[in-house]
């Protein structure tokens, strides 16, 4: 669909939405005017959402608009519905792939009423929570800002590095909610988590080279965004449906969430932590079920994956195991993503291991600290070097990989950058590592090790996300 088709869609969207509204306002939620609204409503969101993961509608200024460009036209005749929405402190209205017309009649009608009560405590946020509503997310201009169109591929990296910048600015949120005791909001954290798993399901490669590459100094944030892409990489190769998929992705994202109640002294702490400071950080698990479970709309596998994330697969680690012999599947993939973040980054107190280095430490803890298959899905999908990973071949020549190839996981596609000679290619391309030779039957170029990025690579600007 291009850019005027989903303006044009959108623009009709806009259109049943106040025609429903107004319905509501007038009829009430259960006459049948009302409900054939919703019904025209609904099926011209479906029409919307047919290629999006999302449609956000934003009000800039006095106009409504979408990815950041105004209806000036439709705008002109929505004066006081506009005034409305900003007297309810609406700035933007989201509506999400996954958004039942259930859903989208608990909406109509909480918008209708608070309307109708003149919007001096629209209640609407407590309105939808109170409805199980998850697809629809209202409030002021922050996260899930209208992303630009992707119509080129440069373009949809930039959305996803967009995606990625707005799941740090949710973390760093939730941190100023616990500080002041304000719950976690989970409409928000589902809103970075469904614009992941589209990212994830449209380019997985991209979003791979995307948490190698990009620089950061944040890395509480940071870390807690990897473990959840890295989670969402092994929840999708088993297949499971994008709903389950979003709460999987939540409990990730939420996984070190207990750490806030760890004194940041010990957090931060370069040296080896002493004994007490041991038996306080593994505390954090159970700090951080207590914390979701008395969050509203939190989906139980994250308090569940919370408490059991540093458990092992042979039932060792901590906190000690009250009852049953088997972890939550979400915990066990959380447990492979966490460990291999960790091991990959830089610390104060450890060197970022190589690569290699991190498969062959992991592989030696299957069937101990992680799940055996969990653990040979994860690396077939992302490789022994995934996407972003700068590689040295056989003859000296060295490229970035671009993607992994689940045949062979020592085999992935890479873009050369440098020749033998360590001239830089003056048009870079991308080899196949499982081409062989026609005469010996050997593979032609093989890689021989992976190497630190430094200042002295040109990475091509394409994939440079800062």
């Amino acid at each position: 669909m291009d850019a005027c088709d989903i303006r044009a869609r959108v623009e009709e969207l806009i259109g049943f939405l106040i025609g429903a509204v107004r319905t509501g306002n007038v009829y009430g939620r259960d006459h049948n005017l009302t409900k054939d609204a919703i019904d025209k409503l609904y099926s011209s969101l479906r029409a919307a959402l047919s290629d999006r993961e999302e449609i956000t509608i934003g009000i800039i200024g006095d106009e409504v608009a979408f990815e950041k460009m105004p209806f000036y036209e439709i705008s002109k005749n929505m004066g006081k519905f506009i005034l409305q929405l900003k007297t309810m402190k609406i700035e933007k209205i989201s509506f999400l792939q996954n958004c039942e017309k259930r859903e989208l009649a608990v909406f109509i009608n909480a918008l209708a009423g608070s309307i109708k009560h003149h919007g001096k405590d629209s209640g609407i946020e407590k309105a939808l929570e109170a409805g199980t509503v998850k697809n629809i997310l209202v409030g002021t201009i922050g996260f899930g800002k209208e992303p630009e169109e992707p119509a080129s591929e440069i373009n949809a990296r930039a959305q996803t590095n967009a995606s990625f910048q707005e799941g740090i600015d949710f973390l760093k949120q939730t941190l100023d909610d616990i500080s002041n005791n304000r719950p976690v909001n989970i409409r928000a954290a589902r809103f970075v988590i469904n614009k992941i798993v589209g990212s994830l399901l449209k380019n997985m490669h991209s979003l791979l080279m995307l948490i190698s590459l990009k620089k950061h100094d944040e890395y509480t944030f940071v870390h807690s965004l990897n473990v959840a892409i890295f989670t969402l990489v092994q929840a999708e190769a088993l297949g499971l449906p994008e709903g389950l998929l979003t709460d999987i992705g939540i409990a990730a994202l939420l996984h070190d969430i207990g750490k806030l109640s760890v004194e940041a002294d010990i957090i931060k702490k370069s040296g080896k932590l002493n004994q007490e400071e041991i038996e306080k950080m593994h505390l954090h698990p159970i700090a951080g079920a207590e914390i979701l479970l008395e969050t509203p709309d939190v989906p139980l596998v994250a308090a569940v994956s919370t408490f059991e994330h540093h458990m092992k697969y042979d039932m060792q680690g901590y906190p000690a195991r009250l009852y049953g012999d088997k972890l939550n599947l979400a915990s066990m993939m959380i447990a492979i993503a966490d460990a291999y973040d960790a091991m990959r980054t830089k610390r104060s107190y450890h060197e970022a291991f190589a690569a290699e280095k991190v498969y062959e430490e992991m592989i030696k803890s299957s069937g101990k600290n992680f799940h055996p298959d969990l653990l040979d899905i994860f690396f077939k999908r992302i490789g022994i070097y995934p996407p972003g990973t700068l590689v040295e071949l056989d003859d000296n020549a060295v490229g970035l990989v671009v993607k992994a190839n689940i045949v062979d996981t020592k085999r992935p596609q890479v873009e050369m950058l440098y020749n033998s000679k360590g001239e830089e290619e003056k048009e870079t391309y991308i080899i196949n590592l499982l081409e062989k030779d026609e005469t010996t039957k050997e593979y032609k170029r093989a890689i021989v090790k992976s190497i630190p990025i430094s200042d002295k690579h040109n990475i091509p600007a394409k994939y440079k996300t800062e």
